[in-house]
């Protein structure tokens, strides 16, 4: 226990207490020393001085001599004198009867004047006496009497170091004490503190492992007392505080593993504004943009403004929420403060939140509605401007009233194949439309196909051929790869100029077999490209003629629909080649 503190304070307080009582002992003791055994010896001396008083009185009676008096008392000689004091008696009046030879001059006026006021009182003290008062002697004096009649005083003188002596014994014998009890006082002291400390030291290694994240350790809750119940409330407190943190353990681990599989993007501040959190989701936003080296915060979201809105929001407590448009993607940012038990600011936390496609979908939709009432509004135009004449009666000749009804059919029927194409583009998309795959053979498709095209392209004035041979069974939906294969070859007529080629070419390999048709076209720039399988768009962007821009979307939902793929390989001034595959039986 060298080291225990709580050892060291008990022990300075036990050894500061010792002090205190021996300290506080000396004072009262001689304080009251003085007093008690001045008493004490005025007590002794009472009894004396009346037997004095008595033998003088039957000397004065003529039954004691004078010398058998003095051999009797030898006053002569305090130090011989069976009295052991100093003695004056005097007469009624004041005349000296006995006296001790070698009485000091200064104490026989001072006896004769206690004399004179026990002859008044009939009893007096030393210190009764002005001039005894603050001296080192004590003593009494009492009153000769003959009857009730008072013949004389009696004074008797000690020494008050006489009186002490015992007080010192005493005074001695109790420091004595002191110092024989001191070793067994820190002894006894020494093992009650240790039955204290070693326990809180156990109980402070405990706290010192739950601290650590050691709850299976157990402090000693056996001993009595207010020990054993310190060390029953430590023990009582490590489990809960255990079942409290796997708890939390659990709810932060579930918490973190929904925020790490989010797909959106959240990362979280302190107060002062550095990271505590981010999830794999956020790295995956911000993973296209440049990183400047050395900083923490901007190597995880390489955007300054994203981190003043964080510093804005920690320092004013209101949430923040706006776009950021980065070179590859649309994000939606909403940043809300976090605050403490008290309710003040103690982070924020950012949601970031991919809203590219929809701003797409949006952008899509915005078109959609745009390019239908177009392909609508077109051929309705047409047929009210044909349909009010004739209605209104200006159109009499009947060659054109023919001509313009042929002109209503045809514009009729444009409006509904739109109508179908876009319904059908529907049922793809929401996967309404069933296409049922069979094992089937693409040679009797393509050589119908071949025949069909093969004359259309001499009426162009375009070369087609069809490099197919031989090719396996493929297991897909024969009126769909042919539907597929009508979209291909009829785009690629209307985008190749008279004196060009258009061919389907076929290769197939273990798994696969892929069909492709290619053109020597006006080709497709590589920033329409990726876009020339959404609905409506065409490269023409006046909308101006050449179909509706459905056909290539239908191609490719159908190929979605049978699980196959489809994609575009062009060059502008050179031509284009669509491709799909179809998987083998």
């Amino acid at each position: 226990m060298r080291q225990s503190v709580l050892f060291a304070r008990v022990l300075s307080v036990v050894l500061l207490a010792i002090a205190i009582t021996t300290l506080f002992t000396m004072i009262f003791y001689n304080y009251i020393s003085r007093t008690v055994f001045t008493t004490i010896k005025e007590n002794e001396l009472l009894p004396k001085a009346k037997a004095l008083g008595s033998i003088v009185q039957n000397f004065r009676e003529g039954k004691l001599d004078k010398g058998a008096l003095e051999q009797l008392l030898a006053v002569e000689n305090v130090d011989s004198s069976l009295l052991g004091a100093y003695v004056l008696v005097t007469d009624e009046n004041l005349n000296t009867l006995l006296v001790n030879e070698n009485l000091p001059a200064g104490y026989l006026t001072a006896m004769r004047e206690g004399a004179k006021n026990v002859l008044v009182t009939g009893q007096v003290q030393a210190d009764q006496i002005p001039a005894f008062r603050n001296t080192d002697l004590v003593g009494v004096g009492v009153a000769m009497k003959r009857g009730e009649v008072t013949t004389g005083a009696v004074m008797m003188l000690v020494p008050l170091f006489e009186a002490m002596v015992g007080a010192s014994s005493l005074f001695g014998a109790l420091m004595i004490s002191l110092m024989l009890s001191l070793p067994v006082v820190v002894a006894l002291m020494y093992y009650i503190i240790g039955r204290i400390v070693n326990p809180l030291r156990q109980m402070r290694d405990v706290a010192v492992g739950m601290a650590g994240g050691n709850f299976s350790a157990r402090a000693d809750d056996t001993q009595r007392g207010e020990i054993g119940q310190l060390g029953y409330s430590l023990n009582f407190l490590s489990d809960e505080l255990s079942k409290t943190i796997s708890q939390l353990v659990v709810e932060r681990n579930r918490l973190r593993q929904t925020i790490d599989g989010l797909s959106e993007g959240i990362a979280a501040v302190d107060a002062t504004g550095s990271i505590t959190h981010h999830n794999p989701a956020l790295d995956a936003l911000f993973r296209a943009l440049p990183r400047e080296p050395g900083e923490v915060r901007l190597d995880l979201i390489p955007d300054p403004s994203v981190w003043a809105d964080f510093d804005q929001v920690v320092a004013l407590g209101q949430p923040v929420s706006r776009r950021l448009t980065l070179p590859d993607r649309v994000l939606g940012m909403t940043i809300s403060p976090l605050a403490d038990l008290d309710g003040a600011v103690a982070g924020a936390v950012g949601l970031f939140l991919d809203i590219t496609e929809s701003e797409r979908l949006e952008r899509t939709r915005r078109d959609y509605v745009a390019n239908v009432s177009h392909e609508l509004r077109t051929p309705l135009t047409a047929m009210r401007g044909l349909i009010e004449p004739l209605s209104e009666g200006m159109v009499k000749d009947e060659e054109t009233k023919t001509r313009y009804y042929n002109i209503m059919l045809r514009e009729t029927l444009r409006l509904t194949r739109l109508i179908n194409d876009l319904m059908e583009l529907s049922r793809l998309q929401s996967g309404q439309l069933s296409l049922s795959a069979r094992p089937m053979h693409l040679d009797d498709i393509l050589s119908d196909l071949a025949e069909k095209y093969t004359a259309a392209a001499q009426e162009r004035g375009l070369a087609f051929e069809c490099r197919t041979g031989a090719l396996p069974q493929v297991n897909a939906n024969p009126d769909r790869v042919e539907q597929v294969l009508v979209i291909l070859l009829d785009n690629a007529m209307k985008y190749t100029s008279e004196g060009g080629r258009v061919a389907v070419e076929a290769e197939y390999d273990d798994e696969k077999v892929t069909l492709s048709v290619a053109d020597t076209g006006v080709g497709i720039d590589p920033a329409d490209q990726p876009y020339v399988f959404d609905r409506f768009y065409k490269v023409d962007r006046s909308h101006s003629g050449l179909g509706s821009g459905l056909g290539l979307s239908i191609a490719s939902e159908l190929m979605k629909s049978m699980g196959e793929t489809m994609w575009l390989a062009s060059e502008v001034g050179k031509g284009s080649k669509f491709s799909f595959t179809l998987k083998r039986v």
